[in-house]
């Protein structure tokens, strides 16, 4: 007798193609999933990492100009601090005899005196004589250090070179000349080193 179920034992293609494991086209495809999905993270945390670097960029740009404008104007203020103190080196060098000849002018004030006080004496000329040459020495040597005497007979009254010590009337000399010089002033380097008293004229007297 026959065995019938021998057909039964025979292996269809088609159920064994159903039940084959997954082929290897799906394989690459999962593969090629994961690597898009690794490819957009690396994407994304790439773009991150270029996002803060562009913040720390900019974050060094912006320190590095202020501490440019910072050095700027430190180099500057430096400059300007030398310029000054050059120009006060320069000053107090040429004002630093300043204190010495403020000292000596009362002297050269009494020698003209002297020279005034003596004008008509004729028993003693000869000692007037040397007594101008004394201060017209005086005057010369003064003259070398940048003293000069400030000339201001005649001319008209100027508050900021002269003081005025009185007002009289004259004919001859206009309203608000100087009529007299009662105390020489002088100049030291341009600078006012002491005002001239002078009488300054009123006018013609009133009748």
């Amino acid at each position: 007798m026959k065995n019938h179920n021998t057909s039964n034992n025979t292996e269809n293609p088609d159920v064994k193609e159903n039940l084959a494991p997954t082929n290897e086209t799906d394989n690459v495809e999962i593969l090629e999933d994961a690597d898009q999905l690794a490819n957009n993270m690396g994407a994304e945390e790439q773009a991150v990492n270029i996002t803060e670097l562009e913040k720390q960029l900019d974050a060094a740009t912006l320190a590095a100009e202020k501490n440019k404008d910072l050095y700027l104007r430190t180099v500057a203020d430096l400059d300007t601090y030398r310029r000054k103190a050059q120009r006060e080196k320069q000053e107090l060098a040429k004002f630093a005899l300043q204190p010495l000849i403020e000292e000596l002018l009362p002297s050269l004030d009494h020698l003209e005196m002297a020279i005034e006080a003596s004008k008509g004496a004729d028993e003693c000329k000869n000692l007037i004589v040397g007594v101008e040459m004394v201060c017209n020495q005086f005057k010369k040597t003064l003259a070398n250090f940048g003293v000069e005497e400030i000339q201001v007979k005649g001319k008209d009254f100027d508050p900021n070179l002269e003081d005025c010590v009185s007002h009289e009337p004259s004919d001859n000399v206009a309203e608000n000349k100087v009529i007299k010089v009662t105390r020489t002033g002088y100049m030291y380097n341009g600078r006012l080193l002491r005002p001239a008293s002078v009488i300054v004229s009123s006018g013609k007297a009133k009748a």
